[in-house]
């Protein structure tokens, strides 16, 4: 555990609670706003966040104000490719029109101007020094924000220590700054299919902040012991200063544990023994997870492809390696063992909370299922389990995407939101309880925040436990957790946008060509395809295929003159590439 001699004092007044929220104490020749402007005021001895107007009539500093009064963020990017350096390119249209922020404003790069390349020497100080340790990183080929650094080592009777050692993002993005500020309006950063808009500046979450290889970084280490079953036996967190060893790649850590000799797996032969370790505790936690109940679903995901002038060339299934699993359960573990702490002393912070699907709506999707005939269990609350058996039957049909997109209609979105040990926050999908996120601060706001207040209970105790309980405070964590929620939903819809405007853009020059197609899934309005020699999706509305359309189970029947013509999901369909609207974003086709 952090002890209050690493860097606690005792609290003077609710902003060196605010401070503490923020990281360590401020680096010297810091300066140290006001009160007044930080937008806390005191009364009597109670600590109070103005969510309103203050006493001098300025306004107060709650997430909702803090977010209003962000400068616009709109614009040309300073990184990546061509089209999103150019404020009239139909990428910044997009996500123009989704409200992302692409640019950081003029008083966020002040702020940045002013940090160092590296941390200071001062920095380091108080910390747990782990830079001598076997810790290194796991990520996909294109990644450069690095949140996360693993280790692990070999205990008695089968029994293991693992380390997930996550960046200190806190240390830096204070309270009270524009940095801050505006992590919180972006809240999540947003990847897109050829770019990052990132959640903080890439001075910090590509460099200050990433756990480069090689480096010294900050960062909040959760080391755990598991038992030779791979129960955890054991949980401390610590602010530390790491080193990591190496940068790894998912696919390079498959090859190694697949025992190939490739030139990625033989630089990483000084890993093979912990990554053995870690593939022996990935695979009893997976074991452990399915006997619990959890969902797992190892979903398709597609990645596109770029020629050297950066036009979309083509569509692939992206990898799925075990390594990615082995990064899953260790970030997994890290979130449950900082949820647990909190629960354990029975303080409030922000969980991940995912809700069962309500009975009605279950009912409904139910009755819709039926009709493909996959049985939904006639029981009062569903499991994930259940639902994992629904998935499994789909995947053996030939139109097991469309199946699986329908049984998805019995699993809510989750949701971040303020619990404590009373009202406990539960997380349907992986059969969990007081379930965080704590593992990924460079592009997830929540994950910050809870960095900030475990500091706080582990610097400072009891004094802050009480502090943490302060209604206004809670109240203005719940507003940032809805806020975190929604932009996390925005961003979604805006990663598929784009996906959707390349994908447009690669077919515009295909268009008037037949095209070997497959029905999808079958609707009232018409058919989606998937384009089988481009391994994208295009859409058949109602209109060009006949008339007095009707759907029954997976089949669409249409009249066609005096013709029946009846489409079933997962057969064959002859098709021509008849247009592409860069308007709603699809491929549009008739029957060839």
């Amino acid at each position: 555990m952090s002890s209050r001699e690493d860097q606690g004092r005792g609290f003077s007044s609710f902003r060196d609670l605010k401070r503490a929220l923020g990281g360590e104490q401020p680096s010297a020749g810091a300066e140290k706003p006001a009160a007044s402007e930080r937008g806390w005021t005191f009364v009597g001895s109670e600590a109070h966040l103005e969510a309103g107007l203050g006493p001098a009539g300025e306004v107060g500093f709650g997430s909702r104000d803090r977010i209003r009064r962000r400068p616009g963020g709109l614009g040309a990017m300073e990184h990546g490719p061509a089209c999103y350096r150019d404020a009239e390119s139909e990428e910044l249209g997009v996500l123009s029109s989704f409200h992302v922020r692409t640019v950081f404003p003029a008083d966020v790069r002040a702020e940045v101007a002013g940090l160092p390349r590296d941390p200071r020497p001062a920095d380091l100080e108080g910390r747990l020094d782990l830079r001598g340790e076997t810790i290194f990183t796991i990520d996909g080929e294109d990644a450069k924000d690095y949140d996360d650094a693993i280790s692990i080592r070999e205990l008695e009777g089968g029994a293991c220590e693992v380390g997930v050692h996550i960046a200190d993002v806190a240390h830096y993005v204070r309270p009270g700054t524009a940095l801050d500020d505006e992590a919180l309006a972006r809240a999540t950063s947003v990847y897109v299919a050829d770019q990052v808009v990132p959640m903080l500046p890439e001075e910090l979450s590509n460099h200050l902040c990433s756990l480069v290889e090689g480096r010294e970084r900050l960062a909040y280490s959760v080391i755990m012991r598991f038992d030779a079953g791979g129960k955890r036996t054991d949980a401390r967190v610590a602010k530390s200063v790491i080193q990591s060893v190496k940068r790894s790649t998912y696919r390079g850590v498959q090859e190694l544990l697949d025992g190939l000799d490739t030139p990625d797996a033989r630089a990483l032969r000084s890993l093979e023994q912990p990554l053995r370790l870690f593939e022996r505790w990935t695979k009893r936690q997976q074991a452990l997870r399915d006997k619990k109940g959890s969902l797992r679903i190892a979903s398709r995901e597609k990645k596109l492809v770029f020629d050297e002038r950066h036009e979309p060339l083509r569509c692939v299934d992206a990898p799925r390696y075990f390594s990615m699993g082995l990064i899953e359960e260790t970030a997994l573990a890290a979130n449950q063992a900082v949820g647990d702490l909190f629960r354990a002393r029975g303080l409030p912070t922000i969980y991940r909370v995912h809700r069962e699907k309500d009975p009605e709506e279950v009912a409904a999707v139910a009755r819709l299922l039926a009709e493909h005939k996959l049985r939904v269990p006639d029981k009062d609350r569903l499991t994930p389990r259940d639902i994992g058996r629904l998935i499994v039957a789909a995947r053996k049909r030939p139109n097991a995407e469309a199946l699986i997109q329908r049984i998805m209609g019995l699993v809510e979105r989750a949701v971040y939101e303020v619990r404590d040990h009373q009202d406990v926050a539960t997380h349907f999908g992986l059969a969990r309880e007081a379930y965080l996120h704590f593992t990924s601060p460079i592009r997830r706001y929540p994950d910050l925040l809870v960095h900030r207040w475990l500091w706080a209970v582990e610097s400072q105790g009891g004094e802050a436990a009480r502090e943490l309980a302060v209604p206004e405070l809670i109240a203005d964590l719940n507003d940032a957790a809805a806020h975190c929620s929604a932009q996390a939903e925005v961003a979604e819809m805006a990663e598929m946008a784009i996906f959707d405007l390349k994908v447009c853009q690669m077919m515009h020059r295909h268009v008037g060509q037949k095209l070997a197609a497959r029905v999808r899934r079958v609707s009232p309005a018409g058919l989606e395809v998937d384009l089988t020699d481009f391994n994208v999706t295009g859409f058949l509305p109602r209109r060009v295929l006949g008339e007095r359309a009707e759907v029954q189970g997976d089949t669409l029947k249409v009249r066609a003159g005096r013709r029946t013509l009846a489409f079933t999901e997962g057969h064959p369909v002859g098709v021509r590439l008849q247009d592409v609207d860069f308007l709603r974003l699809q491929v549009l086709l008739e029957l060839a």
